[in-house]
């Protein structure tokens, strides 16, 4: 990974070229080394990078809690469709602000109306579901099932509240009995753990990957999300 650091209207832009894995420790003293120059307005361009995992979401997560502990801010510009997928997942994106590119993002810093953030700024979309879900280890030795609640659904995962949380990268099952009975069995992996401080509402809860789906119970799903996503944004 390389960073380059400059500034535009007077705020650090910090440009990351290659990937943001469990290498990118650097980006961290990075963004430590900016505040304390007092360089509290941040903006990561990641225009040229082509890969974020999980690790990396973790320095992101690091990166960014240090720049609010300084009452600074952060955001993100030129981000890929793959990394803001994953913000989605683990429920990043409604903290992270992301836009499409630098010259919106620079402008946000010092003035954003509501039509701004509305229009501007680029998300993908997500069901807000309430429905109960079950989960056990799949490493575990006792196969024990616990219950948790689905906090938001995605084709290519989901965020779980739960108080029983397993350890990032770990495998496990899920069933998810979706509003009319039908059941929906399906491997994943943990992702993310939620963040208290950034993600109070989210806490405790884990994002999860899916892995591994049967073909009749991927076409529910996706039928099930299809459905519903345009006819609300209220939890259902």
């Amino acid at each position: 990974m390389k960073i380059r650091i400059r500034e535009s209207r007077k705020i650090s832009v910090v440009d990351i070229q290659g990937q943001i894995d469990i290498n990118a420790a650097e980006l961290i003293e990075t963004i430590g080394w900016l505040l304390k120059s007092r360089k509290k307005d941040i903006l990561l361009n990641l225009n040229q990078v082509d890969l974020v995992d999980y690790s990396g979401i973790s320095i992101l997560a690091i990166a960014y809690k240090n720049v609010l502990n300084h009452k600074g801010k952060m955001k993100f510009c030129n981000v890929s469709a793959h990394v803001e997928e994953l913000f989605k997942l683990v429920r990043l994106d409604s903290i992270f602000e992301v836009y499409l590119d630098e010259a919106t993002a620079l402008t946000t810093f010092h003035y954003e109306s509501p039509i701004d953030k509305k229009h501007l700024r680029r998300r993908f979309k997500r069901l807000f579901v309430h429905i109960e879900i079950e989960f056990r280890s799949k490493r575990a030795a006792k196969k024990t099932w616990y219950t948790g609640k689905l906090f938001n659904l995605s084709g290519n995962g989901i965020f779980l509240y739960t108080k029983k949380l397993l350890r990032v990268r770990e495998e496990l099952e899920l069933r998810i009995t979706m509003k009319d009975k039908r059941q929906i069995d399906v491997d994943g992996t943990v992702v993310w753990l939620a963040d208290k401080k950034i993600q109070p509402q989210s806490y405790p809860g884990m994002g999860i990957y899916f892995k591994k789906m049967r073909k009749q119970d991927q076409d529910l799903l996706l039928n099930f999300i299809n459905k519903h996503i345009t006819r609300r944004s209220a939890p259902m």
